[in-house]
């Protein structure tokens, strides 16, 4: 097998209780990387048009990179893949850890799960060797729990587990994918699906080796990459204090958005400066960061004593984590927050889905829509914290009025009805990271114009292109300068070679974060531990291959362009922020970039001629059958 990939995909039969390995060609991996276009080419391949997300027909896959478990800094991310039960649209859902190059070690590019078990069940995992065992005994478990219990039943104590919690198995649509307990694939309700098919765990051990075609050649750009991570203004941020490091500093540029998106500005809660991630710097126990990684942004946490005293050692938050149990709520108390983020580990919840939806409820019980007659006696106040603590509870075991949020705003307000759905910030149901739209066009659009609504990863490579920094993501990248809040109609090649890029970038097995003022030579690293004469160019079709053909899973099941809008609250003009009073033509936007990337505005279809360009027309050409 070339470099960088193990060479083969597991695939699991759940309802039959069966596993099956396949090597797929050499020119798939060619074509599709590994992560995301890995994942995207088998799904497409295999999941009928217009199944049940939650049904047997759906596939759940963990997908890594050709740059994971290699000695690259930053290559220790993989991919879960799916048919989202929040959206019906397509899902890919990031995490890091170690997990990915672990699974990799373990001798599997992927591994991809179809069917339902009829009873609980876990995938164990162990160099080249798949089985699947009962767990019974450990459903209903908590995260942290069904770790300790795998690690002591099979008497290895350094085995890497994802596993969900009562959210998941319960089907929570904002459900999450919990792994060395409290890293998570948190987006689009992938817990939800591992849930729906009755897996509790993966359980992974691999002490295998992944090939690098050309050492010598791998090291100057390696180093290179390294030394730019260490001395990267940003990243040593990230070593310091985490990501959460400048939320109040985002909160002051009206980017991080308070009392759920109704206002910004430090201004209006000074106090936010309470949840900056140095704040957690007497609760942090040590620091640790992926594998691969010399950054380090992440470290461990325990909050001693106090009404938020933690059960546990819990990870700091992350920044959207913050944002979304803290000033999103108008909530300022970081022990609060740190002990939201262990429940949201411990249960399985995406946290940013549930401070959005805890928001919400708060704005619909400030404006009389309930009352604590719908929510079992509590007093919805902003700024509560004890009120946060007690809906994840309730939501974690669709109690209550837990139940009513337990699927995200979206659902919520169908359920309360009476208008509430203007006060749900979501974008096909997926609630909104913590970035304003308006005050980043490029991330904007992103969020009503990938095929993974709402997200705010997507066009991480897109902004600081639209920003003039495209050589501080890769010289390859340059495009002409344009103004950041105009120019709408011409943007549309600009941002089709972000996306082409973020799903290379994302599909090697890299952490989106080292992007951020730092130029990758992503080309030249793929090249030496594949030992492919792979370019820039090659690399960049890759890209838009990848990102079409998530498109075109979306086309498949009939969704339409126009069906992803932001909320109307971030459509109109603001009096505060880098642009203010300035209305961004969003839709404008939205046309251009679809009109770059080859795809109908109307009905999302990649055009026949796109298709066929990209070596897709076998595969999806019967989009237009």
């Amino acid at each position: 097998m070339t470099g960088g990939y193990a060479g083969k995909i597991l695939f699991v039969d759940l309802t039959k209780g069966g596993v099956r390995e396949e090597s797929p060609p050499e020119s798939l991996y060619r074509e599709f990387v590994g992560g995301t276009g890995l994942g995207v080419r088998i799904l497409y391949e295999h999941i009928r048009s217009k199944a049940d997300p939650l049904g047997p027909d759906n596939l759940l896959g963990f997908v890594t990179g050709p740059l994971t478990a290699t000695p690259v800094p930053g290559s220790g991310r993989f991919m879960v893949v799916t048919k989202s039960p929040l959206t019906g649209a397509w899902a890919d859902s990031n995490s890091g850890g170690s997990l990915g190059p672990e699974l990799k070690e373990a001798g599997y590019d992927g591994v991809f799960f179809s069917g339902i078990s009829p009873e609980p069940v876990y995938l164990l995992l162990s160099d080249g060797k798949a089985e699947l065992k009962d767990a019974s005994h450990l459903w209903g478990k908590d995260t942290n729990e069904t770790d300790d219990i795998l690690q002591q039943d099979l008497g290895k104590p350094q085995l890497k587990i994802a596993c969900i919690g009562p959210a998941g198995e319960r089907c929570s649509l904002i459900s999450a994918i919990v792994h060395e307990k409290g890293r998570a694939a948190g987006r689009s309700g992938v817990g939800a699906v591992m849930g729906s098919k009755k897996l509790k765990a993966i359980v992974v051990r691999g002490s295998g080796k992944i090939h690098v075609a050309d050492p010598e050649k791998l090291r100057s750009p390696r180093d290179d990459l390294a030394r730019d991570l260490k001395e990267g203004r940003f990243q040593k941020m990230l070593s310091e204090a985490g990501t959460g490091a400048g939320l109040s500093h985002l909160v002051s540029v009206h980017d991080s958005p308070l009392k759920n998106w109704s206002m910004s500005g430090i201004e209006k809660m000074p106090t936010c400066v309470n949840l900056d991630g140095a704040k957690m710097d007497r609760y942090k126990l040590n620091s640790y960061g992926c594998k691969a990684c010399p950054v380090r942004c992440g470290a461990i946490v325990k909050v001693e004593e106090g009404r938020f005293a933690t059960r546990d050692k819990v990870h700091r938050p992350e920044y959207e984590t913050l944002a979304a149990l803290g000033s999103l709520c108008m909530n300022d108390d970081v022990e609060s927050v740190i002990r939201g983020n262990e429940l949201c580990n411990l249960y399985g919840f995406d946290t940013i889905a549930a401070g959005n939806v805890i928001a919400f409820a708060m704005e619909c019980y400030e404006n009389g829509l309930i009352n604590q007659e719908d929510t079992d006696g509590i007093d919805l106040t902003w700024g509560d914290a004890e009120v946060i603590i007690v809906l994840l509870k309730k939501m974690a075991l669709r109690e209550g009025f837990g139940a009513v949020l337990a699927d995200g705003s979206e659902k919520a307000a169908e359920q309360i009805g009476k208008g509430s759905e203007k006060y749900a910030m979501h974008v096909h149901g997926q609630g909104l990271p913590y970035h304003d739209p308006r005050s980043n066009p490029a991330q904007g659009t992103g969020y009503m114009a990938d095929a993974n609504p709402g997200r705010h990863m997507d066009s991480h490579a897109t902004v600081p292109i639209e920003q003039g920094r495209s050589s501080a993501v890769a010289p390859e990248l340059q495009m002409p300068k344009m103004e950041v809040f105009g120019d709408y109609t011409r943007k549309g090649p600009m941002y089709a070679i972000g996306a082409e890029f973020h799903q290379l970038f994302s599909s090697c097995g890299l952490c989106a974060l080292l992007m951020t003022g730092n130029s990758t030579p992503l080309a030249e690293l793929v090249s030496a531990v594949t030992g492919w004469d792979f370019t820039w160019e090659e690399g960049l079709k890759a890209g838009r291959r990848i990102q079409t053909l998530r498109q075109a899973f979306n086309a498949r099941e009939g969704l339409l362009p126009g069906e992803f809008k932001l909320p109307k609250r971030l459509m109109s003009a603001r009096p505060v922020g880098p642009a203010p009073d300035t209305e961004i033509d969003f839709e404008a936007l939205k046309s251009g970039y679809f009109e770059a990337m080859g795809w109908d505005i109307k009905t999302g279809k990649p055009y026949r001629q796109t298709l066929i360009d990209l070596g897709l027309d076998k595969l999806a050409g019967d989009l237009w059958e």
